[in-house]
């Protein structure tokens, strides 16, 4: 089962279980889907009212945009969730020889890649929405709900962070430092910014 089919109890149970899975970074995720959800229902308050024709077209296609960001952050939820488990399975493959050895390293090393490269896409995509939601929706909010954007904006920002310390988490491991530092830098750049914006 998909994780966004859940209730939110039961999510949250199985988070505070001994399951191996989801974790942090899934978690971070469903925040960053409710994020969206927050920034959708400003917009769709101000559009039940809005009497202008430009507003409203221009308000309904970032609507879209952040409806879409939020489907990605549920794939990425799961996403993140199935990395760890490659992870954990090549941390039990047998190392009895070099050979062994050897092919647990390769496994482990694109494990670790990719663990590494979902919490950078999550904070890309934090990053496209904190813009639309403090950049091209904002001002257009009705008033009463652009604190409920806000809000949004806020968690986004809280799962950047989140995100960026997974990213080191995992860089931590790769063997290839050049490939390391490279998406420890796309990182902090994300991070920097949308602390700026």
């Amino acid at each position: 089962m998909k994780f966004e089919e859940m209730t939110i109890t039961a999510y949250n149970d199985i988070v505070a279980s001994k399951a191996p899975t989801p974790g942090g970074g899934s978690a971070l995720c469903q925040i960053g889907a409710m994020a969206c959800s927050l920034i959708e229902m400003a917009i769709n308050v101000t559009l039940s009212g809005s009497g202008n024709e430009e507003n409203h077209i221009y308000l309904t296609s970032q609507r879209e945009a952040v409806a879409r960001a939020k489907k990605a952050f549920y794939r990425l939820s799961n996403d993140d969730a199935e990395a760890f488990t490659r992870i954990a399975e090549g941390l039990k493959m047998p190392k009895d020889t070099e050979e062994d050895k050897k092919a647990r390293d390769t496994i482990l090393q694109k494990a670790y890649h990719r663990a590494a490269l979902i919490p950078l896409d999550t904070m890309g995509l934090c990053r496209e929405i904190i813009r639309t939601a403090q950049v091209r929706v904002y001002p257009l909010l009705t008033k009463y709900v652009a604190s409920d954007s806000t809000i949004g904006t806020n968690l986004l920002r809280t799962v950047i962070n989140g995100s960026l310390i997974n990213v080191r988490a995992n860089t931590s491991r790769i063997h290839d430092s050049d490939l390391a530092a490279r998406l420890d830098r796309q990182a902090e750049q994300i991070a920097y910014e949308t602390a700026t914006l």
